[in-house]
């Protein structure tokens, strides 16, 4: 089968990211590219507790790019088995089972958390995070019965849903309820990291959230703020305007246009009742600001943003992936008694006594439609087209992209 793969030895990485500089689809095309669409066998059960499932659509996220593009951290490298198949944005039905495996036949349509922790381990006594329902921060992710991945997607074993067929553990699996459209089914995994960050930080009422990114992150996070603390006030930095319709329609009090507005800080300070700063030297920041901002870019420059503008005391999430945060100045988070946190992926989450799975959380806001997801899905594929998709994720100005995927056809 085809599959749209990700390897890189230090050799290729090397050559790869020299080419890249002088001519960007250097990063996709060629043999010595790091991603390529190769020819591989089908991914075989790891053991009797795994599921093989076929693709229905197999979602691009802002990481896979940045793993395109060799934009990531080297910091995950020794959590990761190389080559891989990228994509961990999925949905799909159960094509294969297991011995072992319950609850699941042949041709349910299901939806995988791609977190491969204690569990998918099948390791017997989970690590302390593990049982606590902390899955996101599991110590056991080199070891058990599979080989080193954090993350489907970034797994050799387990295959990736940029390709026909993945496989995985059965407690990675999520029944998509028969209401729920497959395009709704793809966006779940997207949701579920904004709500198990805001469900990790939540405002109290008549707070002010500041939510740094209008992707699909971003607006899944002006979603949950809304969704689940209607009393806090909810401002966005966006940058086209497709971006700002979408946050307004999942509520937002506020939207600032990046590429419009001539002083960002300025704005901020006005909408947050602040006061703007200027060093003798160096940066500005915030006396005031919002009480917590969620930075859904990583980058250095919107997290310096981000620690320069929340109030004394506040809060600064970190959703974003940060990449080699270079000449970044912290006196911020000294001088204003920060709180900062990162948010990966999904875990377990409690609201009002109950504690589960982020995935059932966003399961019921997505099905009772108090959040409604499918039309973020904007770009539709065929796997040989990745090109294509690749260029769409680099110009969302002029293409209004969101969320893309690959689609599979029925067999």
């Amino acid at each position: 089968m085809k599959a749209i793969q990700f390897n890189a030895s230090i050799p290729r990485y090397a050559f790869t990211m020299a080419s890249g500089r002088l001519k960007r689809d250097a990063y996709y095309r060629g043999p010595l590219a790091t991603t390529s669409l190769v020819d591989v066998p089908e991914p075989e059960l790891v053991n009797e507790n795994w599921v093989k499932v076929r693709t229905v659509y197999g979602g691009v996220c802002g990481s896979d790019i940045n793993l395109i593009f060799l934009k990531d951290t080297p910091y995950t490298e020794p959590f990761i088995t190389m080559p891989f198949t990228i994509g961990h944005e999925n949905v799909g039905r159960v094509a294969e089972v297991g011995s072992s495996v319950g609850g699941f036949s042949p041709g349910d349509r299901v939806v995988c958390d791609p977190m491969l922790p204690c569990a998918a381990r099948d390791i017997d006594t989970p690590c302390e995070p593990c049982s606590r329902g902390d899955f996101s921060q599991c110590l056991n992710m080199r070891e058990g019965s599979l080989a080193p991945g954090f993350y489907a997607g970034f797994c050799g074993p387990c295959g990736g849903s940029w390709s026909e067929y993945f496989v995985a553990h059965e407690s990675q699996l999520n029944r998509v309820p028969d209401s729920m459209t497959d395009e709704e089914a793809l966006l779940l995994e997207a949701f579920t990291v904004p709500l198990h960050s805001v469900m990790r930080n939540m405002p109290g009422p008549g707070e002010t959230a500041l939510v740094y990114g209008c992707g699909a992150i971003g607006m899944l996070a002006v979603a949950s703020l809304k969704a689940l603390a209607p009393g806090c006030r909810v401002i966005v930095i966006a940058r086209y305007g497709f971006q700002a319709d979408i946050a307004r329609g999942y509520g937002a009090d506020e939207v600032i246009m990046q590429r419009e507005v001539k002083d960002l800080y300025g704005e901020v300070a006005s909408l947050s009742g602040a006061e703007v700063l200027k060093p003798m030297i160096g940066g500005r920041h915030l006396n005031g600001g919002p009480d917590m901002v969620l930075d859904c870019v990583g980058t250095r420059e919107t997290l310096d943003d981000s620690l320069r503008m929340t109030r004394s005391g506040g809060r600064v999430v970190m959703i974003g992936l940060v990449n080699f945060a270079r000449n970044l100045d912290w006196t911020p988070i000294w001088f204003k008694e920060l709180s900062v946190s990162g948010s990966l992926c999904s875990a377990s989450d409690t609201l009002d006594g109950r504690t589960r799975k982020t995935f059932d959380w966003a399961t019921d806001l997505v099905e009772s439609g108090a959040v409604p997801v499918g039309h973020l899905l904007t770009h539709l594929w065929e796997l040989h087209e990745y090109e294509d998709m690749i260029l769409t994720a680099t110009s969302k100005g002029g293409t209004g992209c969101i969320k893309q995927a690959f689609k599979f056809p029925a067999p």
